[in-house]
C-alpha cells in the first residue's frame, strides 16, 4: 500500500481520529490529502509521526514496500522467500525449482550466486562450482562497505561452504571484530551479523574446523557475542541455536537432547530440522 493508505491503517488501528494522529505536526486538511493520496509528505513530518505514536518503522516499512519497488524487485524477493522456505525445510526438489527459476528470470547477479552455491551445497555438488563462481565471489568482499550491505550479508551468509577456510575465517573475524567495537544500535543488522555468524559456527562443525585451539578460541568468541548481545524475546531462537552449538562441539549429547526437547514443545520443530545433527 502506498504511504497514505499505510497511515490510515495505523490510525484506524490506533483509534484515532485524522486531528489526533497529525496534531502537533502537520495540520488536519493537509493530512487527509496525504491519507487519500492526494499530497505527499515531508519525510521529517512522516517520521514524526511514526514515533509519537509509537509505531514500529519496520512494521511501516513493510506495509508500505511493495508500492514502492519495481515489478522485477518483487519478483526477485518472492522467489528468495521461496528458496528460503525450501532451504529451512531441506527440501531439494523446491530448492532445485527456484534455482533455476532464479538463474532464468532474476537479473540480480547476487541473488543468482547464492542460489547457485545453495543448490549445489544441499546436492551435495560444491566441488562442481568452477573457481570463476568462487573469485567473482571474493571479489565483492574486497569492497571497503560490505559489511553495511544486505545483500552481500546475504551472499556471504549462503556461499559460506564454498569458501577457503582460512580466506572465510579472517572475513568473519573483521565482521566480529567491528560489530565488537562499535554497538550495534538496529535490530536489523544485528540479526543479519547473527545470522552470519550462526551460519559460520555450522560451516565449522560442518567441515570439522574447530577441533585446533584457535578455531576453538574464535568460536568461543563467537558464542559469547551472541549470547551477550541477542537478548530481545523474539531472537530467542538464536540463543537456543547458539547453545545447541555449542553442545554440538563439545558432543554434549543430553544438552542436545534437552534443546530439541524444548524446541519442539514451543513448535517450532520445522526450524531444528534445519540445524546440524
Amino acid at each position: 500500500m502506498k504511504i497514505g493508505e499505510a497511515l490510515r491503517e495505523v490510525r484506524l488501528n490506533l483509534g484515532l481520529s485524522q486531528a489526533k494522529m497529525c496534531e502537533g505536526i502537520v495540520q488536519r486538511p493537509f493530512y487527509a490529502l496525504v491519507e487519500s493520496g492526494k499530497s505527499g509528505i515531508r519525510a521529517e513530518s512522516l517520521i514524526m509521526l511514526l514515533i509519537k505514536h509509537e509505531v514500529d518503522i519496520n512494521y511501516f516499512y513493510n506495509l508500505v514496500m511493495d508500492s514502492y519497488v519495481t515489478s522485477e524487485t518483487q519478483i526477485d524477493r518472492m522467489l528468495q522467500n521461496k528458496m528460503e522456505y525450501a532451504v529451512n525445510s531441506k527440501n531439494i526438489k523446491s530448492i532445485n525449482y527456484y534455482k533455476n527459476k532464479i538463474i532464468r528470470s532474476s537479473s540480480d547477479e547476487i541473488l543468482k550466486l547464492r542460489a547457485q552455491v545453495t543448490a549445489a551445497y544441499f546436492n551435495n555438488q560444491l566441488d562442481d562450482i568452477n573457481d570463476e563462481i568462487c573469485q567473482k565471489i571474493y571479489k565483492e568482499f574486497d569492497k571497503e562497505n560490505w559489511i553495511k550491505s544486505p545483500a552481500l550479508l546475504r551472499l556471504l551468509a549462503n556461499t559460506m561452504p564454498l569458501w577457503k577456510h582460512e580466506i572465510l575465517s579472517s572475513r568473519i573475524k573483521h565482521l566480529l571484530h567491528t560489530v565488537q567495537r562499535k554497538k550495534v544500535e538496529s535490530e536489523l543488522m544485528l540479526e543479519r551479523y547473527v545470522r552470519i555468524f550462526e551460519n559460520y559456527l555450522v560451516t565449522c562443525y560442518d567441515q570439522k574446523k574447530y577441533k585446533s585451539a584457535e578455531d576453538a578460541c574464535f568460536i568461543k568468541e563467537i558464542i559469547d557475542y551472541i549470547l551477550n548481545n541477542v537478548t530481545s524475546f523474539h531472537f530467542m531462537i538464536y540463543r537456543f541455536h547458539a547453545y545447541y552449538m555449542l553442545a554440538l562441539f563439545e558432543n554434549d549429547q543430553q544438552e542436545l537432547a534437552n534443546i530439541q526437547k524444548i524446541l519442539r514443545e514451543y513448535g517450532y520443530e520445522d526450524i531444528i530440522g534445519s540445524w546440524p545433527t
